[in-house]
C-alpha cells in the first residue's frame, strides 16, 4: 500500500523518491498522484504540514517545545485571542502562530464570504513566534511579525519571560486588532 497523505484542504499527496547524483534517495510528495513505488515512511522520518497545507517529509527532530507547553498556547489561544481560526506551527525550539483573517468584510455578498472560508482557498499568515531561549528556566521570548516592508521575514522584539502563560495571554488578545500594530 502506497503512502497517502491528505491536507486540511482536502488534497491528497503520495509519497515518492527518485535517486539523487551521489545514489541516496531524495522523498517528496506529489499531489494526486498514485503512481509510486513507496509503500512506507522510512525510519527516522515523519510527515510535516505546512499551516497553509504543503506536504513534506522530515527528519524525526529531538522534541525542545514540551507537549504542556503547546498545550497551554493553544487553550491561552482558544481563551483570550478574538480570531479562533489559527494552526501552531513548532520548528525546532520556536513555537509560531499562524491566524486566518477573513479577507472580506461582513456585510460582503454571502456567497463571497463562504467560499472564501473553504479551506481550499485558506491562507494562514503567521504573527507571533515564542523562541525557547534558555531550556533550564524555559524562559521565551515573544516577537511579533514586522509589516515595514523592509524585509520578508522581519521580527519585532517584544518581551522575554520564564512565565509564558502571561506573555502568551499578553500578547494573543491583540491578534486580529488594530492594537497589534502598536505592539513594540
Amino acid at each position: 500500500m502506497v503512502v497517502q497523505y491528505t491536507n486540511f484542504r482536502g488534497d491528497e499527496y503520495f509519497l515518492h523518491a527518485r535517486q539523487t547524483k551521489k545514489g541516496n534517495l531524495s522523498y517528496y510528495f506529489k499531489k494526486n498522484d498514485s503512481n509510486t513505488k513507496v509503500e512506507s515512511i522510512p525510519e527516522g522520518y515523519e510527515i510535516y504540514e505546512h499551516p497553509n497545507g504543503r506536504v513534506f517529509l522530515t527528519k524525526i527532530a529531538k522534541k525542545k517545545i514540551k507537549d504542556e507547553e503547546l498545550r497551554l498556547m493553544e487553550k491561552a489561544i482558544q481563551l483570550y485571542s478574538p480570531i479562533k481560526d489559527f494552526k501552531l506551527d513548532v520548528k525546532q525550539k520556536s513555537i509560531y502562530i499562524y491566524t486566518y483573517e477573513n479577507p472580506v468584510s461582513i456585510d460582503e455578498e454571502p456567497l463571497v464570504v463562504e467560499a472564501l472560508s473553504d479551506p481550499k482557498y485558506k491562507t494562514y499568515d503567521v504573527q507571533l513566534c515564542f523562541t525557547l531561549v534558555d531550556k533550564k528556566t524555559r524562559e521565551f521570548k515573544v516577537e511579533r511579525k514586522s509589516y515595514t516592508g523592509e524585509k520578508e521575514d522581519q521580527w519585532l522584539f517584544l518581551e522575554q519571560s520564564t512565565d509564558l502563560q502571561s506573555i502568551v495571554e499578553k500578547y494573543v488578545k491583540h491578534l486580529g486588532k488594530e492594537s497589534f500594530y502598536q505592539l513594540v
